[in-house]
């Protein structure tokens, strides 16, 4: 974790804004920029192409960027729960494939966690994953998905060892949304509006 003094984070911060930002650049070329300079997510490690900051860091950059009043970094269950999962536990070539499209907002994420008969508690998860050779078939439904219909990637949660405990023998994947097999359908509320999804696997 950097130890950098959280008034030096926003001399820096201050410093590269005066340099960088520019009103007139596209939303994608924004984010491509912060992206090439580790501001588009500080928290994760160097590795995973942030800066290591801690929460004090931390809210020092989002201080600095509100009070300059620019784009913030694109936000998503891509940039809050699968970026620094895969920083966290994947191998750097995962970190390097899957980080870096996140960081510059090339590719979004939904969460494929919940199902009709496992919410919050993963202990009725059904949705199965097998080994095929250098390949997983997994098959299951997933539902509450939200942004799964506009999604290029999906975190699935599967059961692979069907005889470990039930809180045990799961496994995390990084799947494709848009592939053979995967169905999206909206969840069509009372307000017309379909927010959240049901995905057949």
């Amino acid at each position: 974790m950097s130890d950098i003094a959280a008034e030096q984070v926003r001399e820096e911060l201050s410093n590269w804004l005066d340099e960088n930002w520019d009103p007139d650049l596209t939303v994608h070329d924004w984010w491509i920029r912060l992206a090439a300079d580790a501001w588009a997510h500080p928290a994760l490690p160097e590795a995973a192409g942030g800066r290591g900051y801690g929460s004090a860091q931390m809210s020092a950059f989002n201080a600095t960027m509100a009070d300059a009043g620019v784009l913030g970094p694109p936000m998503g269950l891509g940039y809050m729960l699968a970026a620094p999962t895969i920083a966290m536990h994947g191998t750097q070539e995962q970190v390097d494939r899957l980080v870096a499209p996140i960081l510059d907002g090339s590719v979004g994420w939904c969460q494929l966690f919940s199902e009709p008969g496992a919410g919050s508690d993963l202990a009725g998860l059904q949705a199965r994953a097998v080994r095929d050779g250098d390949e997983w078939i997994v098959t299951g439904q997933k539902v509450w998905t939200s942004g799964g219909q506009v999604a290029d990637k999906g975190m699935l949660i599967a059961r692979t060892d069907p005889d470990q405990p039930k809180h045990q023998g799961i496994t995390y994947f990084a799947i494709d949304i848009d592939q053979a097999g995967i169905e999206v359908r909206p969840l069509r509320e009372m307000t017309g509006e379909a927010l959240f999804n049901e995905v057949f696997l």
